[in-house]
């Protein structure tokens, strides 16, 4: 597998795949280069990197922005991010559903 030019993203696939994972597998994943990483966690980042690459030019962008500001927040305001995001995760469909109409009935008035 090629390392060079997987670099650059890496970190933002680790943290999308880490928010697809435990919350304690979130926190492992923070600090740790791709030899320390198991061969399920490499397959799982390789595959959004994968992803991250099919997407158009616009979404990479709009998705490095918004990680480089998730990046720039204090590390108590991320953890805080990653501690909401698995509650979300944690909701069953139908309270995931409902959340997503809030969101958008909240949004929309702004």
């Amino acid at each position: 597998m090629r390392r060079v030019g997987i670099i650059v993203p890496m970190g933002m696939l680790l943290l999308v795949a880490a928010g697809r994972a435990h919350h304690a597998d979130a926190q492992s994943w923070e600090g740790r280069g791709w030899e320390q990483l198991s061969p399920e966690e490499q397959h799982r980042a390789w595959q959004n990197y994968q992803r991250y690459r099919q997407l158009p030019d616009r979404k990479r962008q709009q998705l490095e922005q918004r990680y480089q500001q998730f990046q720039s927040l204090p590390p108590q305001e991320r953890q805080r991010l990653r501690q909401n995001y698995e509650a979300y995760r944690g909701l069953d469909a139908g309270k995931r559903r409902e959340f997503g109409q809030k969101y958008e009935r909240w949004k929309s008035k702004r």
